[in-house]
């Protein structure tokens, strides 16, 4: 991996949580990774990385989604009947291991449902364990923003051509959008409602401020 990123991240990474939803190409990866980065895989994850031309550092699974452990490489196997996923389980390893930046990928778009629902709202489990994550696919990137100012920088990496801001809490408040094609001041989101999806980054720098209230930060590129 190269030592120079190009796109920009919330965070410093320091680990990549690697499921089991694959992918045709992983090269967007390469600019988002540190070369210390360490390799967390959960179940079919091991094929994920090695896919990507990355060597697991860590392995975990019930291995039903096509992941074994790698010879050489550290690895737990867990009874298909548990209280957790696998991928949770891959973070909550990577957090036992120190490491609190986490970069997830491979756990967006797969044919369980239920995986990525539970998958995008996890971010709040990190969240509550002093974590920072960001999950990350060829076409979307996803954060969660809790009171907070965030600026975005439209000129360097991906060409985000949408963003949406989806409430976690049932009412968000205080909630400003500059730089964006549809402006908000001082507004308040509800959770089921469609206020605040695709909108549409505006110059340089897109301005998002919560008040109150937990959201996930959704970009996206295609159309």
């Amino acid at each position: 991996m190269e030592a120079e990123m190009n796109r920009p991240l919330p965070f410093a990474v320091q680990a990549l949580v690697m499921g089991s939803v694959p992918c045709g190409d992983w090269s967007f990866l390469r600019d988002y990774l540190p070369p210390e980065c360490q390799i967390f895989c959960a179940d079919g994850g091991v094929k994920n990385a090695l896919a990507a031309g990355l060597r697991p550092d860590f392995a975990i699974g019930d291995w039903d989604s096509g992941g074994a452990p790698v010879e050489g490489v550290p690895s737990v196997s867990l009874s298909p009947e548990k209280d957790m996923t696998d991928l949770q389980a891959a973070m909550d390893a990577a957090l036992q291991a120190g490491h609190t930046r986490l970069l997830l990928c491979g756990c967006m778009g797969g044919p369980r449902l239920d995986h990525t629902a539970s998958n995008l709202v996890i971010l709040e489990w990190l969240a509550c364990r002093g974590g920072q994550g960001m999950i990350l696919d060829s076409d979307n990137e996803v954060r969660l923003l809790e009171e907070e100012i965030v600026i975005l920088d439209n000129t360097a990496g991906p060409r985000y051509r949408y963003f949406s801001l989806v409430p976690l809490d049932r009412r968000v408040s205080g909630v400003f959008l500059e730089g964006a094609r549809y402006t908000l001041r001082n507004a308040a989101l509800v959770r089921g409602d469609t206020l605040s999806v695709s909108n549409e980054p505006l110059g340089p720098e897109t301005r998002i401020h919560v008040g109150a209230g937990r959201v996930l930060l959704i970009r996206s590129q295609r159309l």
